[in-house]
């Protein structure tokens, strides 16, 4: 493992997993016009959606227009989606391509925002300031990276989600998925220098 893989992995902590079954009997209620069963799932899930959205737009009006507009469309097709099982996968695929289209119109890349201490993963009661600051300065660095390697690397690190989840999740197949993080890791290398994290051999892998 590379020194920057070991200190984004120590920095940014993964999401939880909902249950696909519950899912499964959650959906096949929906599928029958029952309210309760689209309130019950948008309370398992807006978090995990709420989360992907910030960490990729860190604007937290644009994360929670992108919530609200993830879940309206995923309940406007709701009766195509196969393997109910897969629907936290189904919803976070499309909170990510909004994002997706959110990010290639702005056409430029934001600065940190003044809210970037208060990221969805960070842990109350951090072990010093300096602790603090670095975990800071790795997330304005991903902040800046083109947003096909900003997804690898919030979906890999950031959602804790293994190489073929992340790749499901970006839509490439894993190689590519692969390639991507390898290169991100690269340029945030170059972005933060050995001030926080110290250099490790750049072909190392994860």
């Amino acid at each position: 493992m590379s020194a920057l893989a070991a200190c984004l992995l120590a920095r940014l902590s993964p999401a939880g997993l909902a249950s696909p079954a519950a899912d499964s009997r959650l959906m096949a209620l929906a599928r029958r016009g029952d309210p309760s069963a689209l309130d019950e799932l948008v309370r398992r899930h807006q978090t995990v959606v709420y989360n992907l959205a910030y960490r990729m737009l860190r604007q937290r009006e644009d994360a929670e227009d992108v919530t609200q507009e993830a879940f309206l469309r995923a309940f406007e097709v709701l009766p195509r989606l196969k393997d109910d099982a897969a629907f936290r996968s189904w919803l976070s695929r499309i909170a990510a391509n909004l994002c997706l289209m959110r990010l290639r119109s702005r056409h430029s890349r934001t600065l940190l925002p003044a809210d970037a201490q208060d990221w969805p993963d960070d842990h109350a009661g951090r072990e010093n300031q300096s602790s603090a600051e670095a975990g800071i300065a790795v997330r304005a660095a991903i902040a800046q990276l083109p947003p096909k390697y900003r997804l690898a690397v919030v979906a890999f690190y950031m959602e804790g989600r293994s190489y073929k989840e992340a790749a499901r999740l970006a839509g490439v197949p894993v190689l590519t998925l692969k390639t991507r993080l390898y290169r991100a890791r690269r340029m945030l290398r170059r972005l933060l220098g050995p001030a926080v994290l110290k250099e490790g051999n750049p072909d190392d892998e994860m």
